[in-house]
């Protein structure tokens, strides 16, 4: 009996420690994207603003980019591995959990739906539904 529960407790510590470290992950992406923003800008503009040697700061802003986006990824492939690890153990199928949330998916997604042409999203039977009401329409006027 002493056993199972020392097993439980182990079993809550780790979970809390994975939960903890998730949530030190999100603020880490949080502070990546905006460092993705912030030091590029300020590279491009001192970039603009000094007389010095441009070619200097454009290498500079762009190894920036690729030193904050290899940032980025390195800890969403943390989390995405301790999240795979929790889940063997807990046996479940669910997959990982987004690290950045369902918002950014939803943002994605409203974005397609914005990009669309106006008839764009119709299939091909709607459309022929909606040339049968059109000709109706007409033969009604004419």
């Amino acid at each position: 009996m002493e056993k199972k529960e020392k097993y439980e407790q182990m079993y809550e510590m780790l979970v809390e420690y994975e939960r903890k470290i998730h949530e030190k992950n999100q603020k880490r992406i949080r502070i990546g994207l905006k460092c993705i923003l912030i030091i590029p800008l300020i590279f491009l503009i001192l970039l603009f603003w000094t007389e010095s040697n441009k070619v200097v700061f454009l290498i500079l802003w762009i190894v920036s980019l690729f030193a904050i986006a290899a940032y980025l990824i390195l800890v969403e492939y943390m989390d995405y591995n301790l999240q795979e690890k929790l889940n063997e153990i807990n046996d479940e199928e669910d997959g990982v959990e987004n690290l950045i949330g369902q918002e950014i998916e939803e943002a994605e997604e409203n974005f397609k739906n914005a990009m669309k042409k106006p008839g764009e999203d119709l299939s091909p039977e709607t459309e022929k539904k909606e040339d049968e009401k059109e000709h109706a329409e007409v033969t009604e006027h004419a």
